[in-house]
Parts: C-alpha cells; sequence; structure tokens
C-alpha cells in the first residue's frame, strides 16, 4: 500500500505497528513431482524457498520491507522504516519511501510530512542492493513511530512528552557464498601479449544434485587500460551440418554441481605507448567477468581476482637455482624476458629489491644484456640456411663494447651457419640497442632450441649467456627437392 500522508497526526499517542520483512526470490524446483503434505509447494515442481535460502555473491537482494497497524482505534503516527545492509567490511543504506527521518533542523521540519497508519492499513515498500562480497551479511531495519508533532513548535524531551518517540529494531541475518570457483593461469606470448586461461567450476555441493546447476551465459575478460582482451573460439569441425542434442547441451554453458569450463583469451597491448613498453612481469592485464543464471532465471555476475602479468619462466629460473639448465625449458619466442630486465632496472625500490628479498639478485644484475629475437619462422628445412635477425639491449648503466657469439658445441640440431660471431660495436647504457643478423642452418628434422647464444664484454671480459633464442620444428626436403 502507499503511505497516508497526515497533516494533523498532532502529539496523539501512537499504536505500535507490527514489522513484516521478507526476501523477494523465486521459488525453487522440487526434488520430486508428487508435493509432499508437509512442505509449501506451489505445484507439482515448484517449493518456496526456505527462510531467506540460498544467496550468492553477484546476485540482487531484494527484501519487502512492510509495516502493520494491528490496532482497531488507535492511529501509529510519524511512522519511519529504515534498512541498512551490514557487509563483512562495510554499510550501505537502502532507501525507500518508509524512510520518513523525523526531522532536527528548522528547514527538515518545514518541510516534513508525516507518515501515519490509520487502524488496520498497513504500508509496504522494497529495497534492493546488488551483493559484492561473500560472508555473513546483516539486514538492519530500525522502526520509529511516535513523538510530538515536530512541524508547530519546539520538539518536547521525552521526559516532558506526553507522547515520545520510540523505536525498534530487528536484525536478519544470511550468508552470502560463491556460487563459483574461477581459477586462472596465465602465459607469457611476447612482448606485448599474454595468454589467460580461465577455469569456472561450480561451488555448489555434489549432494545438492540438479538444483545447485548453474547456466554460464557470458564470460568476458575486462582489460586494463591500454590492454586489448580477445576470446580464443574453437573452430567447428562441421560449421554448416546440423547440431546434435548433445552438442546444444554442451554449449549451452550448463554447469552441474562439481563441473568445471575453461575459457581463453589473448590479452595484447592495445594503445601506442602500452606497444612501446610491453607487458612486463607484475603488470595487471585485468579480470574475467562471469554472468550466469539459475533455474527460475534469476542473474547474477562475478568477477575473478585481478590478473596479473607472470614473471618470464627463464629469468625465474635463473635466479633461483642458477643450476638448472635452461635447455630444458620450452622457449616461446619473445617470452618477454628484455621487457622484465628493463623494468627492474627501472624500478628496484619495488620486490627486485635484494634488501627485501634475501638471497635474491635483481633480473637486471643477471642479464645486464639481453638478445631477443625478431619475428623468427616457426619453421625450417633442412639444409636450408636461414637469417634471422635479433635485438640485443644493453640494460646496464655502462656502455659496452659487445660481440656476440653462437658456441657451436652448445648448439643441437639447428647450428650457427658460416661466421659464429659478430661485433656490436659500442651499446649505449639504460636501454640502448642494436639489432644483428644470426645465420642458421638445420641439421636433422625434428623440434630444436636454438641455444648456445653469449654476448662478451670485449672491455672486461664479461660474459653474459642467454637463454635459448627459440625452438623451431625442422621439416625433411620434399621428394621432390631432394631428387
Amino acid at each position: 500500500m502507499n503511505p497516508v500522508i497526515n497533516n494533523n497526526a498532532g502529539n496523539f499517542v501512537s499504536a505500535v505497528p507490527m514489522l513484516k520483512v521478507m526476501r523477494i526470490q523465486s521459488p525453487e524446483l522440487a526434488s520430486t513431482s508428487t508435493p509432499s503434505p508437509s512442505s509449501p509447494s506451489l505445484s507439482s515442481n515448484l517449493i518456496l524457498p526456505d527462510s531467506f535460502g540460498v544467496i550468492h555473491i553477484g546476485e540482487t537482494f531484494t527484501a519487502y520491507l512492510g509495516a502493520i497497524n494491528v490496532s482497531n482505534s488507535t492511529i501509529v503516527t510519524h511512522l519511519s522504516i529504515a534498512a541498512t545492509l551490514q557487509t563483512p567490511t562495510r554499510r550501505f543504506s537502502m532507501p525507500s519511501v518508509l524512510e520518513n527521518k523525523y526531522p532536527n533542523t528548522p528547514q527538515e521540519r518545514q518541510n516534513y510530512q508525516p507518515i501515519i497508519l490509520e487502524p488496520n492499513v498497513g504500508i509496504d515498500a522494497i529495497v534492493s542492493r546488488s551483493l559484492e562480497e561473500t560472508g555473513q551479511h546483516i539486514l538492519r531495519v530500525e522502526v520509529s513511530y511516535g513523538g510530538p508533532d515536530p512541524r508547530p513548535g519546539p520538539i518536547l524531551n521525552d521526559e516532558h512528552n506526553p507522547n515520545p518517540r520510540k523505536m525498534l529494531r530487528k536484525f536478519y541475518r544470511f550468508h552470502v557464498s560463491s556460487p563459483l570457483h574461477i581459477k586462472e593461469l596465465t602465459v607469457r606470448g611476447g612482448e606485448s601479449t599474454c595468454f589467460v586461461s580461465i577455469a569456472v567450476e561450480n561451488a555448489a555441493p555434489v549432494e545438492s544434485g540438479p538444483a545447485g546447476g548453474l547456466t554460464i551465459s557470458q564470460n568476458d575478460f575486462q582489460p586494463y587500460n591500454g590492454l586489448v582482451a580477445q576470446r580464443i573460439q574453437p573452430t567447428p569441425s562441421t560449421p554448416h551440418s546440423k547440431k546434435t542434442a548433445v552438442e546444444l547441451y554442451d554449449e549451452s554453458g550448463r554447469l552441474n554441481p562439481g563441473d568445471s569450463r575453461r575459457y581463453m583469451f589473448e590479452v595484447k597491448a592495445a594503445s601506442e605507448d602500452a606497444a612501446m613498453r610491453g607487458i612486463a612481469r607484475g603488470d595487471e592485464l585485468g579480470k574475467a567477468i562471469v554472468t550466469w543464471h539459475k533455474a527460475m532465471g534469476e542473474a547474477g555476475r562475478i568477477a575473478s581476482t585481478f590478473v596479473y602479468c607472470p614473471p618470464s619462466a627463464v629469468g625465474e629460473e635463473k635466479k633461483d637455482n642458477a643450476d638448472i639448465q635452461e635447455e630444458d625449458r620450452f622457449v616461446v619466442q619473445g617470452s618477454g624476458l628484455s621487457v622484465d630486465v628493463a623494468a627492474s632496472a627501472a624500478d628496484r625500490s619495488a620486490s627486485h629489491a635484494p634488501s627485501e628479498i634475501p638471497n635474491t639478485t635483481p633480473l637486471d644484475d643477471i642479464y645486464t644484456v639481453t638478445v631477443e629475437p625478431i619475428s623468427p619462422p616457426n619453421k625450417m628445412t633442412v639444409g636450408e640456411p636461414v637469417d634471422v635477425q635479433v635485438l640485443i639491449v644493453n640494460h646496464g648503466a655502462k656502455v659496452l663494447d659487445l660481440q656476440l657469439q653462437m658456441r657451436l658445441p652448445l648448439m643441437k640440431g639447428v647450428v650457427v651457419y658460416g661466421q659464429s660471431f659478430r661485433n656490436l660495436g659500442k651499446i649505449q647504457p639504460n636501454g640502448g640497442s642494436v639489432v644483428s643478423k644470426l645465420r642458421l642452418v638445420a641439421m636433422v628434422p625434428g623440434l630444436f632450441f636454438v641455444g648456445g647464444c653469449f654476448v662478451v664484454d670485449l672491455n672486461s671480459g664479461m660474459e653474459i649467456k642467454q637463454p635459448n633464442l627459440l625452438s623451431i620444428f625442422v621439416e625433411n626436403r620434399a621428394p621432390e627437392d631432394s631428387a
């Protein structure tokens, strides 16, 4: 009902209103086709939810607030109902037309219009709030009523007022849980690209059965400023054929308790500044946003934690254990090692500082100079030399007179062809760079790492061993080529 505004409420003694609070939600699916005599069934398939029911993060909590005057002769005067939602960390006001605050200032008193309830009359309102945290929540409802009419004159103290203002409070506790477990796995795909794999699992207990099922309607990745994300979709093997019922079900996004799905996104630099800088270890990539629906159509959205760019595997490996052979690691072309080294050199006051992390050497001290291939080929043919351009960057604070060396004893399958060293000349510090060229030839077919690369400072004799530059697949010559 609508609130009743009475301009002549005066200073009558107020009746005590009766408060009614309910959560508004859809019914649940019944576990049996035949309704139980003891359960509040709406039909053979639907039942009313028990208490506040199951509440998930990402849903909108909606509650009904009602006040009823159960008196047959006395009115309720100056009624006000205020609702507040208390989460584990914050409090949120849930305003409604029933929140008619009692005035305290002359301006408020001038504009105040009291709400009264005639005998056997009730009023109500609906409040709602999106749930953003897990844990115990409390719906705090405060009802105030009675008191003198504040508009004609001064407000009397309760001890001198025959009709003092009264108040009652009710607290409704409920628990908010997460409907999904979201896990991420991130792999470097280059200097300015990362691949993010998002696993989404229905967190409902298996014993809840189909009633705990959810349908994933949308899965997006919200990238950080300067980045763009694109979902990687599988290519259908028979795009024009008619899909079976099983295939349609698999594509529907349905997740029963314990089921999971995995989604893949490519996150890369979009703006010019981001592309020039690259994506370094610890950079924020964004977060996944999952939209889901329950059986009766209730919708919810949940976000993952922030996803960050992982460190270069080669750099971390070298820091943690220098005895581990990098040749045993799979190499992603342009894995971002030079970007991580540059970021380490630019900011030593963060987690790279040796004083904060014992027994840890800054990455730019390990790789004062980095060598990285530029758009290398992904295939080679046995016996056919290939030129590969490489970028050499000086991350140190001194000018270095460098020589690039490819040491044949450390190369397998794919080896250097012709001259095994190149003089690079003097390279300026703090990001100075030069582009050089390697000539490689494949000896036998297979998948090989290209290693054995060293950078030598001709003035000091300092040698910097580089991790594997790239991995490459070598094919045999076609029969007609070898004839």
